[in-house]
């Protein structure tokens, strides 16, 4: 499995379209969070001379880790290609059935499947967080600012994690069964939908609370307002099964397209 990762990784480090993505993620987030301490400062020199730091610190750091979370949704796409380095034809079956793919060779080796998936959704997981790594010294800042208690990024951080790991699987999924393009079309249908569905007042969202749950945004949002809030408790827990569930469900399928 870890052959599969660092070929994996090797692949987007050596790639010059993932760099560029990673170079401008990295960049707008260090954009945003400058120029929203700078202008929250603003603010509070205008309204108000002595200026509470404490309160510039929360609202930048809140918009700062809410844009680390939306740079998740460039996911999809590398777990669809992340597969698509694997795959000769539309899918996954086209692909066996030429016996010229990568996936072929994979299935000559002592590697499980389960090992394959999981060497795939690690790869893409720690090229995601390359960027989060890379701006881990700009929290720092955060105790000069006056941010957020270390249990609200502990919290945050779990969140965006088991969402990144949801939207991979998802991503991974769909490209085993589906051309590049309808495969990163149903991913980013399904991730949008998870994601900003619980927030719009329209049914079924309105009427079952579990889809509110669901949606790491809303539990983003959650700790920001309370830190006694257990919202992203459930959603870490409804993920973390979803997660598990897509796994075997892979598998399964794997198992079945290979007899």
């Amino acid at each position: 499995m870890l052959a599969i990762v660092l070929k994996d990784l090797r692949t987007f480090t050596n790639t010059r379209k993932y760099l560029i993505i990673q170079f401008v993620i990295l960049t707008i987030l260090i954009l945003i969070l400058f120029v929203g301490t700078m202008e929250f400062y603003a603010q509070g020199t205008d309204t108000d001379k002595s200026v509470k730091l404490i309160d510039v610190g929360k609202k930048t750091y809140t918009i700062f880790i809410i844009t680390i979370f939306f740079t998740q949704f460039v996911v999809p796409r590398h777990a669809v290609d992340a597969v698509r380095l694997e795959l000769t034809g539309t899918n996954l079956k086209d692909s066996l059935l030429r016996n010229d793919c990568n996936w072929t060779l994979l299935r000559l080796t002592p590697l499980d499947s389960w090992r394959i998936i999981g060497g795939k959704l690690t790869s893409v997981v720690l090229w995601s967080f390359c960027v989060i790594w890379f701006t881990m010294p700009l929290f720092a800042l955060s105790g000069f600012l006056g941010g957020m208690p270390i249990l609200q990024y502990l919290q945050c951080g779990i969140v965006i994690f088991v969402s990144c790991l949801l939207y991979s699987l998802i991503g991974i999924g769909s490209a085993l069964y589906l051309s590049p393009l309808n495969a990163k079309g149903i991913s980013y249908g399904i991730v949008l939908t998870i994601t900003f569905g619980p927030l719009l007042p329209i049914s079924p969202f309105t009427e079952v609370p579990l889809l509110e749950t669901l949606s790491p945004l809303v539990a983003l949002f959650s700790v920001f307002l309370s830190n006694e809030s257990p919202l992203w408790l459930w959603n870490v827990g409804l993920s973390s099964v979803l997660c598990l569930i897509i796994f075997l469900v892979l598998l399964w399928g794997i198992s079945r397209v290979e007899v």
